[in-house]
């Protein structure tokens, strides 16, 4: 009841400060906050405005978008209406239902309007120390620089998830005149506004020393040097995720990343949860929870299954009555079984007529026994960009760049530490190592970053066809512009994933293996 109730005051709170291109929105912003002119002139009082910045950026990339993104990608499965996890699971894929009056419209207005409302607080804090002058110093230290380092990291992590999540979105910055409509611009230019920012903030960490408080994102605190290896951490990550197929991965400078993975980090990262308060997300609908649906909780695809025993079927059967002749998997790889991070369980919960090719009779549980790992609402680290990640881009980027030592990195991680499988030969090829890092990256990575499995598909042309490669603008936000609604993805009306369009007839269930789903 408290996150529930936590959610309706946040909601409240993002619609008043989400981003508009409104001179009306404009003035509701005006109106409900008078103070805060004199907030912006009180040095003191600016890292208050970058903290509550993070936690609006958190909340909005890690709630109702959390699960729905997971099952669209094909990494959980699940049948429940909850978070657009029905819908945008369905098979044969359906497009999204981008009006105002869909009952899962929060997976797509919460991150548009808190990242918004997060770069909105970045600005207003950029504009304060750069174009007005405002300082805080304390006891003859000179805070500014750690504020407005923090306020460019705030900034280039939400426009780096708008650029990894929508078509399109505008750019605002300190400078920008928000009383006139702006034109909308594409991903790529998000994600490059990201990168800007980022740079900005490791600029400034290059040239002072200071140590960003373990209070502005929740139990981390970040010396200058920890700064700077984030900031490259997530240059890769935007870069190499925000790629819409096979063709941009291909077309991405790998020796960038190389760069940009070599200097990142050296530990996980990922905020301390607060038992469901600000600092959660919805992870734990994806797992063997209490704090999330328990035993009806999300489970691993079946794609996810046969990667792990190729000879599993990659989807479930879906003529009435069906199971599976071994539904057992068998492995090598030491993270599966009783007590480990996926666990067996005999019976599904799921509903049948909803379609059960959702069926899967395996769990994510190394909640249950790692200790370090989150379920996303206790008070642990929640994994968000773990190091196993970053070793994972440095291997690919080697591994595209056909450097043989792109094996040692991923004989040095999870595959031979925590799954205990055969290390790959020194000679092994450059599609094997690929596949190498893929499989790591779904398997060692579940569950520790919003969209990752997703985005990862994407790039490599593995999305089942009909599949949204990104979301369109919401809807209510198109209304507010006067825009012509649009939508994204489908079997029949937009089978790439990327055409606009407003068909949004939606297609039933499958109830047999005619039709398996292909990908692209």
């Amino acid at each position: 009841m408290k996150r529930l109730i936590l959610n309706k005051v946040l909601l409240l709170g993002l619609l008043i400060f989400s981003f508009s291109c409104t001179k009306e929105i404009d003035n509701v912003i005006n109106q409900n906050n008078p103070d805060r002119s004199q907030v912006l002139a009180n040095g003191t009082d600016l890292i208050g405005i970058v903290s509550g910045g993070f936690v609006t950026w958190w909340q909005a990339n890690n709630r109702d978008l959390y699960p729905a993104v997971a099952v669209a990608g094909d990494i959980a499965t699940c049948s429940w209406g909850n978070f657009g996890m029905r819908v945008l699971s369905n098979e044969p894929r359906n497009p999204i239902l981008n009006a105002a009056s869909w009952a899962d419209s929060a997976v797509l207005e919460q991150p548009w309007q808190g990242n918004y409302a997060a770069v909105s607080s970045a600005n207003d804090v950029i504009n304060a120390i750069t174009n007005n002058g405002i300082t805080w110093i304390a006891g003859g230290v000179d805070n500014t620089p750690m504020v407005l380092a923090s306020a460019y990291l705030l900034r280039g992590f939400s426009y780096g998830y708008l650029g990894l999540l929508f078509e399109k979105g505008f750019l605002v910055d300190e400078n920008t005149d928000i009383s006139q409509k702006l034109p909308f611009v594409t991903y790529s230019e998000l994600i490059t506004q990201a990168i800007s920012d980022l740079d900005a903030a490791i600029a400034i960490a290059n040239a002072n020393s200071f140590e960003i408080p373990n209070t502005v994102i929740n139990g981390v605190s970040l010396p200058q040097d920890e700064l700077i290896k984030l900031c490259n951490s997530y240059k890769a990550r935007f870069i190499v995720q925000s790629a819409r197929n096979q063709g941009e991965t291909n077309a991405i400078d790998w020796n960038t990343i190389k760069t940009y993975a070599e200097n990142g980090i050296t530990e996980d990262f990922g905020p301390t949860g607060d038992n469901g308060i600000s600092w959660w997300n919805n992870a734990n609908v994806l797992m063997d929870s209490p704090n999330g649906f328990g035993a009806f909780g999300g489970r691993l695809d079946m794609r996810i299954v046969n990667l792990l025993d190729p000879s599993q079927p990659a989807f479930f059967p879906a003529t009435s009555g069906s199971t599976l002749d071994n539904p057992e998997m068998t492995t090598p790889d030491a993270r599966v079984g009783t007590g480990k991070d996926f666990e067996f369980r005999s019976d599904i919960l799921f509903r049948a007529e909803r379609g059960r090719f959702h069926y899967s009779h395996y769990f994510h549980t190394r909640n249950l026994y790692d200790e370090g790992f989150s379920d996303g609402a206790d008070a642990k680290q929640i994994k968000t960009f773990m190091l196993e990640d970053n070793r994972l881009l440095l291997a690919e980027a080697k591994a595209r760049l056909n450097d043989a030592t792109a094996v040692d990195d991923v004989n040095a991680g999870s595959r031979v530490t925590r799954g205990e499988l055969t290390p790959l030969a020194g000679g092994a090829s450059q599609q094997e190592i690929l596949d190498a890092i893929f499989y790591e990256r779904y398997i060692e990575l579940y569950n520790t970053a919003v969209g990752s499995g997703f985005f990862d598909r994407r790039r490599i042309n593995e999305l089942q066809v009909g599949t949204f490669r990104h979301f369109p603008v919401p809807a209510t936000e198109l209304e507010v512009l006067e825009e012509e609604l649009y939508t994204l993805g489908g079997v029949s009306a937009d089978p790439t994933g990327v055409v606009p369009h407003y068909n949004i007839a939606a297609a039933p269930a499958r109830t047999d293996d005619t039709n398996i789903p292909t990908f692209n």
